[in-house]
């Protein structure tokens, strides 16, 4: 199956779907967070093949901004970075590192990378391919 095309993005949730809250955080746990978004195991993860997802392992989701809090620290407490058209901010924990995931501002939405959330079981997740190479 070809991978789909990233201007498809947000992957859209369903219908009545059930939404939960999902907490996480960076590997020295200065960065925590909460966010709401339907069962991760249930909703395909973006798995994009650009530069920086393939360098960082990124394994996304995507939640509105107004479903995202932090719990610990903040956006001020992560360094920040952009490139391209700078049109998706790349956050990671200014003391150890991690990769929080992305914000999309003209979109309204933030990107969770499903490696920082607890307890996540990667083998269960459902990936989808997206080519972000082409774009």
């Amino acid at each position: 199956m070809p991978a789909a095309n990233p201007k498809s993005l947000p992957v859209p949730w369903p219908e009545n779907a059930e939404v939960k809250i999902h907490t996480g955080g960076c590997h020295c746990k200065k960065i925590r967070y909460e966010f709401e978004h339907p069962d991760i195991y249930a909703m395909p993860i973006v798995n994009c093949n650009c530069s920086i997802c393939e360098d960082r392992g990124y394994l996304n989701v995507f939640t509105p901004e107004d479903k995202f809090r932090f719990t610990s620290g903040s956006d001020a407490d992560m360094t920040k970075y952009e490139f391209g058209s700078c049109n998706v901010g790349h956050r990671f924990c200014s003391t150890c590192g991690t990769s929080i995931g992305p914000t999309v501002v003209k979109r309204g939405m933030v990107i969770v990378n499903t490696r920082t959330i607890d307890g996540i079981d990667l083998e269960r997740l459902k990936l989808h391919k997206v080519d972000g190479r082409a774009m």
